[in-house]
């Protein structure tokens, strides 16, 4: 995870509520343009099993990707309704929030057996431990935008 390391030090020196949106949407972006090359940095394949993982791999990013942006759009919902929000925004908030965690876990289980198809299950865990860090290193980046709610 060599081009982590300076990835993180960089989200963690920046001062936490003066980050925006652009700020995560640019970290997002670097990250998401980085991706696929972090990933194949640390994840060894020979080429027969790049070849079956790479194409799954990239059907798999793009699910991921709209995902994704549902979450951008969320952060972007709360902060333009930070200083007013009700309680019925906090729930549609909070609802929305679970069903984006909820849609994480069923792309990641339906990718799953698809992955196991292209490469040993050894290294499917090892991918799911990789994409786990980009994405944590993604969340810390948003979260430290984020003010706790009045």
């Amino acid at each position: 995870m060599k081009l982590l390391i300076p990835v993180l030090g960089l989200i963690l020196a920046a001062p936490a509520l003066a980050q925006t949106r652009s700020d995560v949407e640019i970290t997002r972006a670097d990250i998401q343009a980085d991706r696929k090359a972090i990933v194949a940095d640390n994840l060894p394949l020979t080429d027969a099993q790049g070849a079956a993982f790479w194409p799954v791999y990239q059907e798999y990013r793009t699910e991921m990707s709209k995902v994704g942006d549902r979450a951008v759009k969320l952060v972007t919902d709360y902060a333009s309704g930070y200083d007013t929000l009700t309680d019925a925004q906090a729930t549609a908030l909070m609802t929305e929030h679970l069903a984006i965690q909820r849609d994480v876990v069923k792309v990641k289980e339906k990718y799953r057996a698809r992955f196991e198809k292209a490469i040993p299950a050894k290294l499917v865990l090892r991918f799911y431990q990789i994409e786990n860090r980009l994405d944590t290193i993604i969340q810390v980046e948003a979260l430290s935008a984020i003010p706790l709610a009045k």
